[in-house]
């Protein structure tokens, strides 16, 4: 089966909301020469997402097996254990606000661009949500999802992400996204994973110690998948 590319993805821009991301009030004048960048950016950002169903057909202890592509991970393979069917995914800012020219002495510009692919990201991944619950009758607050290098890397390995991309095709054709040698994606404010549902929720948010992560969904618990619920 092909994969499914969203690249219509509506966006909104809420001055309250980046301030809460940034701790910049845009409405100070110390920024004010800053905050036109984001007036600059925002007609061009054109986010994606991307995403594959798929049945799992073949599992074991330290794994599963999707359209005969191998992911080890004994936390995958337990968090999947009632699960038949999943959506591997990428979702991403976008290649377009990329080519925002900003000055490299402008500090305060970057952060505040950053912020923005920070939003235009998390507006995406809410966009695919409803997406696939409108789409195939599931319900958003019981969908879970695990990603690639996230929580302890020993989880679910980040150079995983190569089968990831393998299993959705030519991801920077369709989506702009390019796979780096360490496994990290460009644009930067891009995340790849396995959405699923589930009645215990689940993110890698739960395994990682990381503190005052701006992309964090959930406390850490140190609870290695959801037998430990």
């Amino acid at each position: 089966m092909t994969a499914t590319v969203l690249d219509s993805i509506p966006l909104s821009f809420a001055a309250a909301e980046f301030q809460k991301l940034t701790h910049i009030d845009l409405s100070a004048p110390s920024v004010r020469a800053a905050a036109g960048l984001l007036e600059a950016a925002l007609p061009i950002a054109r986010p994606k997402a991307m995403y594959k169903v798929c049945y799992i057909y073949n599992r074991t202890e330290d794994g599963v097996d999707l359209e005969g592509i191998r992911f080890t991970s004994d936390v995958l393979s337990q968090n999947l254990r009632e699960v038949e069917r999943v959506f591997p995914y990428i979702v991403t800012c976008g290649v377009e606000l990329d080519t925002v020219a900003i000055s490299p002495n402008d500090v305060l510009a970057g952060y505040m661009l950053d912020g923005l692919k920070e939003l235009t990201l998390r507006q995406a991944i809410e966009h695919l949500k409803n997406h696939l619950a409108e789409t195939y009758g599931l319900d958003t607050e019981r969908m879970s999802t695990m990603n690639p290098g996230s929580g302890n890397r020993n989880v679910w390995p980040i150079g995983q992400q190569r089968q990831l991309f393998r299993l959705l095709g030519d991801v920077e054709g369709l989506v702009g996204v390019r796979l780096t040698d360490s496994f990290l994606m460009t644009p930067n404010k891009t995340v790849s994973g396995i959405l699923f549902p589930t009645e215990v929720p689940f993110v890698s948010c739960q395994l990682c110690t990381r503190e005052n992560c701006p992309r964090r969904r959930a406390e850490y618990s140190g609870v290695v998948g959801l037998a430990g619920h």
